[in-house]
């Protein structure tokens, strides 16, 4: 299998982490980059796990030495990531996983930013209710932040640059175009 980078996108609660990790879980070629962040961890997160959790300042300073292939502000938070990170997963994997909102997507599959295969896939929810019912389920945002997410779900950006999009009504059937997409790697 070739080297690869796949940047996946979608909005909080569409899926997009746990076909993340059913792909992650089944092929041992694929990694995860981890991204560096400004925000505070959540309950049960790890520094160097889940993101590197950072501060505004030494952010800024990554920013300033060119280290990050996109970073953006997203919920008045800053997230990014380095070039470092796609590295060493591409060291140890064939497959590169970059999870990105749309804005930190559209800089790397727009400007096409890496000497690797690289492409998009979009993870949509079939509807804003069902969007609306797994956020409140996750539990995981107060009153504000869950009309935040979901006023920017579907402010989705030149969608032509993603290669895939997944409609998420159905996980086993989204399970399965993620491994056609896999298998069409080799």
């Amino acid at each position: 299998m070739k080297k690869a980078v796949i940047v996946f996108s979608g909005p909080s609660g569409a899926g997009k982490s746990t076909l993340i990790n059913y792909l992650l879980d089944n092929y041992n070629e694929a990694g995860l980059t981890t991204s560096h962040t400004t925000r505070k961890p959540r309950i049960g997160e790890k520094d160097g796990v889940d993101y590197y959790y950072v501060s505004q300042d030494a952010f800024q300073d990554m920013v300033n030495a060119g280290e990050f292939i996109e970073y953006v502000k997203c919920y008045g938070n800053m997230y990014g990531t380095s070039k470092k990170a796609i590295d060493i997963v591409l060291y140890n994997k064939n497959i590169c996983i970059l999870d990105l909102d749309y804005e930190g997507a559209y800089k790397v599959l727009e400007n096409n930013l890496l000497p690797y295969k690289c492409f998009g896939i979009l993870i949509l929810p079939p509807s804003i209710e069902t969007l609306k019912k797994r956020l409140i389920e996750r539990n995981s945002e107060n009153e504000h932040e869950l009309a935040t997410r979901l006023t920017n779900s579907f402010q989705i950006r030149l969608i032509a640059n993603y290669k895939y999009v997944i409609i998420n009504d159905d996980l086993d059937i989204s399970k399965k175009c993620i491994d056609n997409i896999l298998t069409s790697l080799s």
